[in-house]
């Protein structure tokens, strides 16, 4: 095998290593040639959707003489430049709008509107919203597949944006209807892996059932007025009925916690205390979080890959993962692990040779059971997780173990033992308050604005 070395330049400017020209030749060491772009670009027509304007550029193209790809990157980048470049919403201009003919309309109408100043800022924080939904899409559909972690990002930020375009309709006095941001949530979900879908559950407390139930008695007398959204009357039949609820909906409704603030109000002192029963009030909403990490929890168990040749895999530790302890020096808790401190474990446990320390329930050591293989997922480096753990995040540590064990085998056959804990002595580190919902949400909305100001 040939050697490789890697090639690098000084940052320091009197230093002589640099790129000096682009020379464009006849062979390129990269093997890719340039693409040469016609100055008669076909434009959108008006009503025309992206498919359709697609399929007419690209054939349009080709009888100029383009190859397929060729004419497949102009017509893209033509339909996407039309879309992000020609709105501009009160100082905010979206990259990823092209997935949406409906948000694009929405959204010149609102600009076209005239509407006071603060109106203007949650109309700009609606469309960041909005473009960050239309980015996950595009990674998703661009991977070909998508995570739990997306998913939940997905759908609570389009209960974010719904709830934010109602508030927006209240002060200019109309109804936009955003019910095409549900396609999205619908798009992003089919691509999640086949192993992570159709699971449903129906174990939430009584209570739940009849804090909706109380919810629906008040609006049926009362009417709902300006309160909730279709999703949340939803929320709140399913719930009174008994109804199983998809992993989705349970996120949604631990999500709802963001509105906790205004959930001890009497009914009818505004929309708080209605829609917090309609979701289940607390024992609905904190059922949902226990159940959230139950679930995800599951999921992480070992697989057996090979009865025959007694192989099993599977995440050892999770990247970012919350772990529950409770311990005399600090209470009940969560602990975490780190990307990076995953890293330097899974280094240091391989230079120590431990791959045939193994316990059983953090008690009995035994003989027969071997570490083979291990990776961290690096999605950049191509290094993707097992298949049925596709939503673990970068910097989670993989193993596989041969067992010759015959005890051990028939423990992990029977069930008695389904997936792997770490053992050692860690330094806590300070205390990081998590942030709520609103808080990343916020985050967010900052790290787009500080884009937009700096760009020009």
């Amino acid at each position: 095998m040939l050697p490789v070395y890697e090639l690098k330049i000084s940052e320091k400017i009197d230093d002589e290593s640099e790129v000096e020209f682009v020379s464009l030749v006849d062979a390129p060491a990269i093997q890719r040639d340039y693409l040469v772009f016609n100055e008669q670009f076909v434009e959108p027509k008006s009503g025309e959707s992206k498919n359709e304007y697609i399929s007419r550029c690209i054939e349009y193209q080709i009888n100029e003489g383009k190859d397929q790809d060729q004419a497949a990157a102009i017509c893209y980048s033509t339909w996407e430049n039309k879309f992000n470049q020609e709105l501009d919403i009160y100082g905010y201009k979206p990259k990823h709008f092209d997935m949406c003919p409906g948000a694009v309309e929405t959204f010149t109408h609102l600009v076209s509107m005239n509407v006071g100043i603060d109106e203007q800022g949650m109309v700009r924080s609606a469309a960041q919203i909005a473009d960050t939904i239309f980015r996950i899409e595009k990674e998703v559909i661009n991977n070909n597949t998508a995570t739990i972690q997306q998913v939940d990002e997905v759908v609570i930020l389009v209960d974010d944006f719904k709830d934010l375009m109602n508030e927006i309709d209240k002060l200019v006095g109309m109804k936009h209807d955003v019910d095409y941001m549900d396609g999205h949530i619908i798009k992003v979900k089919s691509y999640l892996p086949t192993t992570l879908k159709f699971e449903t559950y129906n174990d939430y407390p009584k209570e739940a059932s009849e804090n909706a139930k109380v919810a629906l008695r008040w609006a049926e007398e009362n009417g709902w007025g300006e309160c909730g959204t279709p999703v949340g009357k939803e929320r709140a039949n399913q719930l009174a009925s008994g109804e199983s609820l998809s992993r989705d909906t349970i996120a949604r409704m631990a999500a709802f916690e963001r509105h906790r603030q205004n959930s001890q109000k009497e009914l009818g002192d505004g929309c708080g205390r209605l829609m917090w029963l309609a979701w289940g009030g607390d024992a609905g909403i904190e059922w949902a979080q226990r159940k959230l990490e139950q679930i995800d929890r599951q999921k992480m168990n070992f697989q057996i890959v090979s009865e025959e040749q007694r192989i099993i895999s599977g995440p050892i530790m999770i990247a970012g993962e919350k772990i529950y302890r409770n311990n005399d020096q600090f209470g009940e808790h969560y602990v975490v692990f780190s990307a990076d401190t995953i890293k330097k474990i899974a280094i240091k446990f391989s230079k120590k040779k431990y791959h045939s320390k193994v316990n059983l329930m953090h008690d009995k050591p035994v003989n027969g059971v071997t570490m083979f293989e291990s990776f961290i997922v690096d999605k950049k480096r191509g290094i993707q997780p097992m298949a049925g753990f596709e939503d673990v995040s970068d910097g989670s540590w993989f193993g596989s173990f041969y067992v010759e064990n015959e005890e051990v085998w028939k423990g992990i056959k029977s069930g008695d033992y389904k997936g792997f804990s770490v053992e050692g002595l860690f330094d806590y580190a300070e205390e990081k308050p998590e942030m709520t919902n609103e808080e990343k949400l916020l985050q967010k909305i900052s790290q787009l604005l500080s884009v937009t100001i700096t760009e020009d």
